[in-house]
């Protein structure tokens, strides 16, 4: 918002330097982001926060300064003089929506339409308002001065010279004064005539009844609307003006009789018009005020210093708020009906602590009360990012807002947003890896980059029927291109399934958990069905893991290959470690035997593992897949594996003999299995 200086010091005689007084402001808690001299006018450019409606004007900005330097505020010259002919014989007005406008007020006015006088078309310029004709500008000028919109009617074109508040019918139809035709719905707040709309309700007026050069005289109305109407409708029209940008934030409920009386001010002061005798005023939902307690030791409390009641009720009544001492260390407070924001102590509090001064206000750091360890679950989710990132993986942290679009159609369902802004976020992620992920990897390939090893630890969100969505924490990895970093001593491969699920079994040994399976089977149709598989434990899913299908590379117009995982990071943090041991080092020697097996592409390597570990005896420390081959002179169908079984035991030297027994008992579970021994 601009304030020029000239302006403001017509309600509080400041005298300070402009750039002192933009420091002070800013200070005080409202940003001044430029001073500029605009035809010899310092112009004050402040960013006023939403809440703080009161300030998107020149009165309000003067308030604030005549309590920071203590100096008198002069109120807005609201006399003027009336006729002898009554406003209400020449206007009706009924309010059919309490719940929309609470109080609605008109005076009627015998104006002659011209040009405005220089002074008001420069302030105007000055904040950056194009003027029109007198009677526009100054309803613009009342609202820039005391915060309040207002709409000036060419009564001579409302029918019947009735104005009817009400809400609008579905379907009604409205031109503005923008020349646009609008279309309403029944949650549309209208000023009408009898029969059809003449005004949007706190947004805009209607080109039905628009003032011309030829209108005489004025229906002038200022009205309290329920901020909530007003936004919603704004939204749904895609309209934002000056009026409905204060309504929407809660301009003064009351401010409406005393920003028609400054208008008439105006009028007869710049000669252009009179004033019919009598305020129309349909007060029709008093709203209470609000009264407060204010206690010096809370105060204190708040601030971390003391300060004095009679300064802090000093600065309130300064602000508008009526202060009632009840002892020396408490105060009723009510506040003003402008301020809309103060609605506890503790704004009050804040009130006093701006204009009190930062400055009294010591730096302290707050007293601690013992440190506190990370809780079982965030120290387990540390190590699940510590395994990644030692993996050489980088952590992303991706939006949870996404394009419905964009998310592969196999995932479930997602929970779509009420009010979005865009298309590009319209829904909650049910996923990980899509759109997420995948967006990641174009974004880096965009880039040049076509090698990207990423993870993310996140919450998706799950559609309930007849209930919120449910939050669940997932782990998502992403690999693409090389398998590792570049090295003369080693060959570039692209990454593949079997890092991935090396990854995830890293991670599963860092939590100190076993039993974890790979299931070729129950993937989303994002994946290669050849080449990915559910993870398992205890016959619970925990999530998928594979390769991209090649329609989903194709669709996204990545060269090389993906592979992905998404895991159920609750379920994976929920399972309990088993305890850790202490074990001494071996002491007897252990016997390694190889063994080259061929069999068919369906016989999965984890079954062929669990029928060792079932037969092999207790003996047997560990088995490792050395080598597996599918190319020819192997037949087609087939794939010839070689495992490497170690035994040993931890009290004596194991003889030929006991080895020999346990690996025929293998070698016979292995042809019961369909396998064909190879050497034999």
């Amino acid at each position: 918002m601009k304030v020029p200086l000239g302006w403001l010091k017509e309600f509080v005689a400041v005298g300070v330097d402009p750039r002192r007084l933009a420091e002070d402001l800013t200070l005080a808690g409202l940003a001044v982001d430029a001073v500029e001299d605009l035809g010899g006018e310092t112009v004050l450019g402040i960013d006023v926060t939403t809440n703080r409606v009161d300030c998107m004007n020149v009165y309000g900005v003067a308030r604030e300064v005549s309590v920071l330097y203590r100096l008198p505020l002069a109120p807005p010259d609201l006399s003027f003089p009336e006729t002898a002919h009554a406003a209400a014989a020449a206007l009706e007005v009924s309010v059919e929506a309490p719940e929309l406008c609470p109080r609605f007020c008109a005076r009627v006015l015998d104006v002659r339409v011209g040009p405005s006088p220089p002074w008001l078309r420069d302030r105007l310029i000055q904040v950056g308002v194009r003027p029109i004709n007198n009677v526009v500008d100054l309803t613009n000028y009342a609202m820039l001065e005391l915060g309040h919109p207002s709409h000036a009617f060419d009564l001579a074109r409302i029918p019947e010279g009735r104005l009817v508040v009400r809400w609008a019918r579905e379907g009604e139809r409205l031109t503005t004064l923008d020349g646009a035709e609008r279309k309403l719905t029944a949650r549309t707040g209208i000023v009408a005539g009898p029969s059809a709309p003449l005004a949007l309700a706190g947004i805009m007026g209607g080109a039905a009844s628009e003032v011309s050069d030829s209108t005489t005289t004025l229906a002038l109305e200022a009205a309290c609307w329920e901020p909530l109407a007003i936004r919603r409708a704004a939204k749904a029209l895609a309209m934002h003006t000056e009026a409905s940008h204060r309504f929407e934030r809660g301009a003064d409920p009351e401010g409406a009789p005393a920003v028609t009386a400054r208008i008439a001010h105006l009028l007869h002061r710049l000669g252009a018009g009179s004033v019919r005798a009598g305020l129309i005023d349909r007060h029709v939902a008093p709203r209470p005020r609000r009264t407060l307690v204010l206690r010096s030791a809370r105060t204190d409390a708040l601030l971390g210093a003391s300060v004095p009641m009679d300064e802090a009720q000093a600065i309130l009544k300064g602000l508008g708020f009526d202060v009632a001492p009840r002892d020396a260390a408490t105060a009723a407070v009510t506040v003003p009906t402008w301020r809309g924001d103060v609605t506890r102590e503790a704004d009050l509090i804040e009130e006093v602590a701006r204009h009190y001064g930062l400055a009294h206000i010591a730096s302290t750091i707050p007293p601690g009360h013992g440190a506190e360890g990370l809780r079982p679950w965030q120290a387990r989710e540390r190590s699940v990012r510590q395994a990644l990132a030692g993996a050489g993986l980088g952590e992303v942290i991706l939006h949870a807002i996404v394009s419905d679009t964009a998310a592969h159609a196999s995932l479930p369902p997602r929970v779509a947003l009420e009010n979005p802004l865009s298309e590009e976020q319209a829904v909650l992620r049910n996923s990980l890896v899509s759109p997420g992920l995948l967006d990641c990897l174009q974004a880096n390939l965009r880039q040049g980059r076509r090698d990207v090893t990423v993870f993310e630890l996140g919450r998706v969100f799950l559609p309930e029927a007849g209930a919120a969505p449910t939050e669940q924490r997932r782990l998502g990895i992403l690999l693409s291109g090389a398998a590792r970093a570049p090295h003369w001593s080693l060959k570039d491969r692209p990454a593949d399934f079997f890092d991935v699920k090396g990854l995830i079994e890293a991670v599963w040994a860092r939590l100190g958990v076993d039993g974890l399976e790979f299931v070729a089977e129950g993937v989303p149709e994002l994946l290669h069905p050849g080449r990915s598989a559910s993870v398992r434990r205890e016959g619970v899913t925990l999530g998928y893991a594979g390769a991209l299908h090649p329609d989903v590379l194709r669709a996204r117009e990545l060269r090389d290959e993906a592979i992905v995982a998404e895991l159920d990071l609750d379920r994976l943090l929920a399972a309990s470690p088993g305890p850790e041991r202490f074990e001494p080092l071996d002491r007897f020697p252990a016997v390694v035997r190889d063994i080259s097996l061929l069999c068919g592409h369906a016989l999965a390597f984890h079954e062929i593992r669990e029928r060792i570990r079932a037969v092999a005896g207790p003996q047997l420390r560990s088995l490792t897949l050395l080598d597996r081959y599918d190319r020819p002179p192997v037949p087609a169908g087939k794939v010839s594996l070689t495992v490497s079984l170690r035994y040993q035991d931890a009290a004596r030297t194991l003889t030929g003999e006991e080895v020999q027994a346990s690996l025929s008992r293998v070698l016979d579970a292995l042809r019961g299995a369909g396998a064909e021994i190879r050497g034999e």
